[in-house]
């Protein structure tokens, strides 16, 4: 039994070193190469690279104890490529700091026999799937970005696979032990299928070759610059007829009392003012919300209900996410500041 799964695995991580090697060929070779497409790469050839001592080592040509593991990079490398995906800039000079892990990793795999690389994978991995949850981004984005989600998600829970493994390996007999420390590359194999069944099925995506905002707009060739005058209406709406006070206010309603087509509003909220109708509506409830807070001494709930809100939860969850605090906190610290009456 033991052999059949050795045949197996060997063969597996043949096919998976093949695909590797041919995903990173056609990543590199790309000539709408992105920065998140330059990382990408990187990581898919330091796998590939590490699979082969995987390789050599099944077929006797490597010594087990003599090949060297390359996970502490493949923690920040998927962050580094998320953030590029995510907000296309540039690598900098404080960048540099994402080395510190990895040095780290490896100074205390050589005096240390423990999975600290895999430790320092974990740990990005956790920190990768925190910067995807931030509030900053519009609800086209956040659509846009759920096979990311997904993806990391998946990271995770290969990373936690991988350490379990690593970690009872050593109950194991020896010759066993090896085996169940090898397998666990097969976890990061199915994942650069995965990857691979996603750079073929959504490229501008997943090699950023488009902007996430506009991959699933229909209107790509909408021109701001045209639209001056709808964006005035929209926000004179807001701002002086106040149209976010009705909680139950829809996109097909603030469409009818400005009287253009909704096609147009959705437009030119989610690629010129680069957010949803939610986010657009929500942030003048906020600022109402502050106002109120610090004019009046009324309950957080009927703050709530007077901003526009139709419940509590909702209303406390959207304001922490604005602002960074509770309404009571921001009632208490900020509104102390600015009106001296609630100081007491």
């Amino acid at each position: 039994m033991l052999q059949i799964f050795i045949e197996i695995t060997r063969n597996f991580y043949v096919l998976t070193l093949l695909l590797g090697c041919l995903l990173c060929f056609l990543l590199l070779t790309n000539k709408s190469k992105t920065q998140a497409c330059s990382l990408l790469s990187v990581w898919i050839l330091v796998f590939t690279l590490e699979l082969v001592q995987v390789a050599l080592i099944f077929f006797n040509v490597v010594q087990y104890k003599s090949y060297l593991t390359f996970d502490p990079f493949y923690g920040p490398l998927f962050y580094l490529y998320a953030r590029s995906l995510i907000h296309n800039t540039r690598l900098s000079h404080n960048d540099i700091f994402h080395l510190l892990p990895i040095s780290a990793s490896y100074l205390f795999m050589f005096t240390w026999p423990f999975c600290f690389g895999v430790v320092c994978a974990l740990g990005y991995s956790v920190y990768t799937l925190i910067h995807l949850k931030q509030p900053m981004f519009t609800q086209e984005t956040r659509k846009n970005l759920i096979w990311l989600r997904r993806l990391s998600q998946y990271q995770l829970s290969t990373w936690v696979i991988v350490f379990a493994m690593l970690c009872i390996d050593n109950v194991f007999p020896v010759p066993l032990s090896k085996w169940v420390s090898l397998a666990s590359y097969i976890p990061m194999s199915v994942g650069l299928f995965i990857l691979t069944y996603l750079n073929l099925t959504k490229p501008n995506t997943v090699q950023r070759l488009s902007s996430l905002e506009d991959i699933s707009s229909p209107q790509k060739k909408f021109k701001c610059a045209e639209h001056v005058d709808l964006v005035k209406k929209l926000t004179y709406a807001m701002q002086s007829e106040k149209l976010f006070l009705n909680p139950q206010l829809s996109l097909s309603e603030l469409a009818e009392h400005i009287k253009i087509n909704n096609t147009d509003v959705s437009a030119t909220l989610n690629i010129c003012l680069q957010m949803s109708f939610y986010d657009f509506v929500n942030q003048y409830r906020i600022d109402e919300a502050k106002r109120l807070l610090c004019k009046s001494r009324c309950k957080i709930l009927a703050v709530a209900y007077d901003a526009g809100f139709n419940s509590k939860s909702n209303f406390n969850r959207l304001f922490k996410a604005h602002t960074g605090v509770t309404p009571s906190q921001y009632r208490k610290h900020s509104c102390a500041i600015e009106s001296p009456q609630f100081a007491n």
